[in-house]
């Protein structure tokens, strides 16, 4: 046994195989999923923007459930305009808060905000 470890197989008793090149083609394994995805989008219709409901809290992203009761206080909703149409920013509970915003907006970004009454 120790000596077939050391001389190894002899040449003629040696098994060939070739090697089978895998073929790899990842855009035809991802056909179905892809083709799945584009009738489901286009049932659900066209795209709506809605804002994020997230708050930055020592440094850590913090997502929140508005209850109705805080969207029925909303006072005015903050808009910018840009090359795709209108997006609204958010809404704020009072007048105050919506300059506040506004004015930090024109400030950083040098976009014009619109303030815009929900009452």
């Amino acid at each position: 046994m120790g000596r077939a470890f050391r001389d190894g197989v002899s040449q003629d008793k040696k098994v060939r195989m070739r090697v089978k090149r895998r073929s790899w083609k990842p855009l035809a394994d991802l056909q179905g999923l892809s083709g799945r995805t584009r009738s489901t989008g286009s049932e659900m219709g066209p795209l709506v923007d809605v804002p994020a409901m997230v708050r930055i809290e020592n440094e850590q992203w913090v997502f929140e459930r508005i209850s109705q009761e805080t969207l029925t206080h909303l006072t005015h909703r903050l808009i910018i305009h840009e090359a795709d149409g209108p997006r609204t920013l958010g809404a704020t509970l009072d007048l105050e808060t919506a300059m506040q915003i506004a004015q930090g907006v024109a400030r950083t970004d040098g976009s014009v905000v619109l303030i815009e009454p929900l009452k």
